[in-house]
């Protein structure tokens, strides 16, 4: 195994992935500046080594240290979503909210608090309960959500902003 991070790109692939857990491929390449044929390469070798794994979530691939839980896994794949992450945090401090409540509270389109609900329920992070005849929403583990969140949430913050600055930043005059 140490020969295979012995190789500077992949060493440095590999700890953009342990401070960024459930990272992409592209978000990879992007955020090392590398080529997507070398990134795809080096990440390759990485896998086959079983130094990461890969999880398909979607159409997306997530990339994680080996030793990380599937359960932890699961979390972090959907604090890669901005609403997921926003519908995590809110459950987290309040249980047994409804459809309604948590479209309200979130600012939210109903279908797609719906889209994102589907999801953290069939990946057993949110769960249901009738409260007075109405389907109510929970965290499954309140307390592991924001411990995650808490130790990863600056590899997810800045990327809207590098994307914005990336794209509009030569627009602007100076």
């Amino acid at each position: 195994m140490n020969k295979i991070i012995d190789q500077s790109t992949r060493r440095m692939i590999l700890n953009f992935v342990v401070s960024h857990p459930g990272t992409s491929a592209r978000e990879v390449q992007r955020s090392l500046s590398l080529g997507w044929g070398e990134t795809t390469y080096h990440l390759e070798h990485l896998l086959n080594a079983t130094v990461l794994e890969r999880e398909r979530a979607g159409r997306r691939d997530y990339f994680f240290r080996a030793d990380v839980r599937p359960a932890d896994r699961r979390l972090l794949i959907a604090f890669q979503s901005a609403a997921e992450r926003a519908v995590l945090l809110l459950l987290r401090r309040r249980h047994d909210l409804s459809f309604s409540d948590l479209t309200d509270q979130l600012h939210m389109n109903k279908s797609t608090l719906s889209f994102h609900l589907k999801f953290l329920m069939a990946s057993n992070i949110v769960g249901v309960s009738i409260v007075n005849e109405i389907r109510c929403y929970h965290a499954e583990q309140p307390a592991r959500i924001w411990e995650l969140y808490t130790k990863y949430r600056d590899s997810w913050g800045n990327r809207w902003i590098d994307r914005f600055t990336a794209v509009f930043g030569g627009l602007m005059p100076d």
